[in-house]
């Protein structure tokens, strides 16, 4: 017959119940049950110990198991959060440490601009949506433009040259100035406000290049070497010669021949004149612009191009031997868009040179009013 438990052994089964139930570490429950039954029965035959006595041994391995599983059971305390960390790129306000980039980083503006600064060197700044890197940060600051487009602010310094900015094949130099470059799909476009800006091809120093002063601008391929500039801006051919300046007479129109008097008499009877209505301005006139664009002296001059190369095939002597001049060509526009002028240097061939004046007294370049003068460096073959 089983004994019959007492009280103390049946808050002692709740309670370890009770326990069982809450994850805890990996103990060997079976072992404590069991040494726990053999506690109470060793006490009950002892009339001398006391209720607490009896308990003792119990409620210190309560409380052991307490201990563990408040030690053991993380899901009962809160979990620390870890707040990401932001690149710093992400909490920059001002301009960019340039001289922390390492060389190849790519910077890339979105719908913001973004500034680069060089302490004591310059300063860039891209445009929203445009992307460019540092290729050299030694003795020449170098930013290669990949997209879209920058404007620079350089430190004069007494070295001849401190910063450029390629783009493709194209180097843009320059010391002490502030410019803007821009790429487009295929020419590259700069305007200087400040100093002097040399545009030559990245390959050498010695092919002919473009000196562009403050207020002017030109458009150039992306080898570098060809191009048209205006304004305060000029062509530098090494190994300079001679000049050869033509003057493009423009046919102008006879003058009417009045009607010849006969010698009849003749009768005219006069009606009283109409009251002339002066024509309506209307918005939509067109505006007359000060110098023609970037992009319509490209057209014109894309014209000039084909025809001179045209001459030279034409012209040249037959033979085998391949044949390559280069030459600049400067042209000068009036207001109404005839050309007035245009000099080579160095010379063409005579017959070359009388080819082309005929051709250009044709072309006809966009209307301004103070019309443009520039300079396209030909690369004539045959």
């Amino acid at each position: 017959m089983s004994r019959e438990r007492t009280p103390e052994e049946q808050a002692l089964d709740s309670l370890v119940s009770e326990l069982r139930e809450l994850p805890g570490p990996n103990l060997d429950w079976a072992r404590v049950e069991a040494r726990l039954m053999n506690e109470a029965r060793s006490g009950s035959s002892n009339a001398g110990p006391s209720f607490f006595a009896r308990l003792r041994l119990p409620l210190a391995a309560l409380a052991a198991v307490a201990t563990g599983v408040f030690v053991f059971a993380p899901r009962h305390l809160p979990t620390p959060v870890e707040l990401p960390s932001k690149p710093l790129a992400q909490v920059q306000h001002g301009p960019i440490d340039g001289d922390r980039l390492a060389l190849g980083t790519r910077v890339s503006a979105a719908n913001q601009q973004v500034s680069v600064e060089h302490a004591g060197r310059a300063r860039w700044t891209l445009e929203p949506h445009a992307t460019a890197a540092v290729v050299d940060d030694g003795q020449f600051l170098t930013v290669r433009l990949e997209s879209g487009a920058l404007s620079a602010s350089v430190v004069p310094q007494p070295k001849p040259e401190t910063f450029a900015v390629e783009v493709g094949g194209t180097r843009v130099a320059v010391h002490g100035t502030a410019f803007r470059v821009e790429r487009t799909a295929d020419r590259v476009l700069v305007e200087v406000t400040e100093g002097v800006v040399a545009v030559e091809p990245t390959s050498t120093h010695s092919d002919p290049s473009f000196l562009l002063r403050r207020g002017s601008r030109g458009s150039f391929g992306l080898d570098g070497r060809t191009g048209s500039v205006e304004g305060n801006a000029s062509v530098v051919v090494h190994e300079r010669g001679p000049k050869s300046h033509r003057e493009i007479a423009q046919a102008k129109p006879a003058p009417a021949q009045a009607p010849k008097a006969s010698s009849a008499p003749v009768a005219v009877e006069t009606a009283p004149p109409e009251p002339v209505t002066p024509p309506a301005v209307t918005a939509s006139t067109p505006v007359v612009p000060e110098q023609p664009s970037i992009a319509d002296i490209e057209t014109g001059v894309s014209s000039a191009v084909d025809l001179m190369n045209r001459c030279f095939r034409e012209t040249a002597q037959s033979s085998d031997v391949r044949i390559s001049v280069s030459t600049g060509m400067t042209l000068s526009i009036a207001g109404d868009g005839s050309v007035q002028s245009v000099t080579f240097e160095p010379p063409l061939a005579p017959d070359v040179e009388d080819c082309g004046v005929a051709g250009l007294r044709q072309l006809t370049f966009t209307k301004s009013i103070s019309g443009a003068t520039f300079t396209r460096i030909l690369e004539l073959k045959r």
